[in-house]
């Protein structure tokens, strides 16, 4: 079966990370072994990046992936 694309342009890293795991773990829907992207833009900050981090670590994610995004003007 074909792994849903996550929801795009969500500003998830702005929730508390309780928040955050809950919409995480909805998406997933017990797939831990799927691939999770962490995307973050020039403005995000080194602590929210860290936060999606563990919160990925703590749901059990396994295939963890940071991608930076460029700002297009």
């Amino acid at each position: 079966a074909a792994t849903p694309a996550p929801p795009r342009n969500r500003l998830l890293a702005a929730l508390p990370p309780e928040t955050l795991r809950a919409a995480v773990a909805k998406v997933a829907d017990g797939r831990r072994d799927a691939p999770l992207t962490i995307r973050a833009d020039a403005r995000a900050t080194h602590q929210s990046v860290v936060t999606a981090m563990d919160v990925a670590a703590r749901l059990g994610f396994s295939q963890v992936n940071i991608a930076t995004v460029s700002e297009q003007t």
